[in-house]
């Protein structure tokens, strides 16, 4: 199963045995091979009524083949980030734009995805982490130039001394770098992305 986000729209692909149960606001679409998936990023980002669609995988297809022509149309960027906690349990936060949300950044050409993985937590945190393991991949979307862009994060679990000093990217926008606890940590999801919810799940079941 993989989840792509447009904003707070999401779009699930998943084989038959995975099809979660189907609420109001969810529509499930069982589409032929030879459907035209390159368009349904754009329908996504289009429609105002249509808040999860599931798209189930065609018997005939993998779902790599599903993605490769779903996001044929579109240009597909790779970004790498951590969940980094100290000695205390307490997660690394930033704050950007208004929103909660953890260290993250493009892949630079020629550099393993776990090594820019460190690389911008470090920059955008100030945090030197060590690498845990790898925790998941997110999918969402943006507009940039004119053009629809998706994003695939790789994420992982790091680690990093109690105290660790931090220093928010201010020329990125970064306003603020916090060590978050367990009793504040909830506060902070509540106005945070999808797929950095996503992260968090993803870590408590490794």
């Amino acid at each position: 199963m993989l989840d792509i986000y447009f904003k707070h729209r999401k779009l699930t692909l998943c084989g038959k045995e995975e099809i979660p149960v189907i609420a109001d606001d969810r529509f499930l679409m069982h589409p032929a091979p030879d459907y035209n998936f390159s368009q349904i990023p754009y329908m996504m980002e289009s429609s105002i009524y249509l808040r999860h669609l599931i798209l189930e995988i065609p018997d005939e297809m993998t779902e790599e083949e599903l993605l490769q022509k779903l996001l044929s149309g579109v240009k597909v960027l790779k970004a790498a980030g951590g969940l980094v906690q100290d000695e205390e349990g307490k997660h690394l936060m930033i704050y950007r734009n208004g929103v909660w949300d953890l260290p993250k950044g493009k892949q630079e050409e020629g550099e393993d995805i776990s090594v820019t993985a460190l690389r911008e937590v470090q920059e955008e945190s100030g945090v030197e982490a060590t690498l845990g393991e790898f925790l998941t991949d997110t999918w969402h979307t943006y507009w940039l130039d004119g053009a629809l862009i998706v994003k695939k994060t790789s994420w992982y679990r790091m680690f990093a001394p109690k105290d660790a000093p931090s220093k928010p990217q201010t020329e990125e926008g970064i306003e603020k770098c916090e060590w978050v606890t367990d009793e504040d940590l909830d506060y902070r999801l509540a106005n945070t992305y999808p797929s950095v919810i996503d992260v968090f799940e993803s870590a408590k079941k490794n």
